[in-house]
């Protein structure tokens, strides 16, 4: 399976992750202005999103070219631009001037980017455009930076063992000189 096949799935896993957290919290109104009326704790939500895409990106495939690493969420960015164009069809300039989930023509959109349109309402951002395409980049842009990191950290274990069984033949080899050496001279 391709990574971009591989950075949907999780993504989608994602959404409804980042769904059970915000109806957990929006259970009762005292959660409620907990939550969202410290920054601490806002801030802890959009990092257990961020987490939440660092850690799945680590299951994404190594074995692909490193000039790759960054397109893994290509998907979730054109799937994003189509449910884009179907809300601004539908609504045109009015996309934006809506509540969240105030629009049919713009619930697959939000739902498809919940985590990112939850983080940005959470945090207090501007919704508009820009905040969409940069929500519907970042996906892509974590799963990067984790494959990057997991690669690294491969290629150090895989050098780090190669030394070891290098050092373990070159340990063998001089005990076997070492022992023909000493057969030889009792021999003689």
């Amino acid at each position: 399976m391709r990574n971009n096949t591989r950075a949907l799935i999780f993504h989608i896993l994602i959404i409804f992750i980042t769904f059970a957290i915000a109806a957990l919290i929006n259970l009762s109104s005292s959660m409620r202005n907990l939550v969202y009326g410290n920054i601490f704790f806002k801030v802890i939500i959009v990092a257990v999103i961020l987490v939440l895409y660092y850690n799945f990106g680590k299951l994404l495939s190594k074995r692909n070219a490193k000039s790759l690493d960054f397109f893994a969420g290509n998907l979730i960015i054109l799937i994003g631009l189509i449910f884009f164009a179907f809300g601004f069809l539908g609504l045109g300039r009015e996309i934006f001037s809506r509540s969240v989930g105030g629009s049919y023509w713009k619930f697959p959109l939000e739902f498809f980017l919940m985590p990112e349109v939850y983080a940005i309402k959470v945090l207090g951002i501007n919704y508009n455009a820009l905040s969409l395409l940069i929500a519907s980049l970042l996906p892509g842009f974590i799963y990067g930076i984790s494959i990057k990191i997991s690669r690294a950290k491969l290629i150090r274990k895989n050098r780090a063992r190669n030394r070891v069984k290098k050092k373990r033949e070159e340990m063998w080899e001089n005990h076997i000189i070492n022992t023909i050496q000493k057969n030889f001279i009792i021999r003689l």
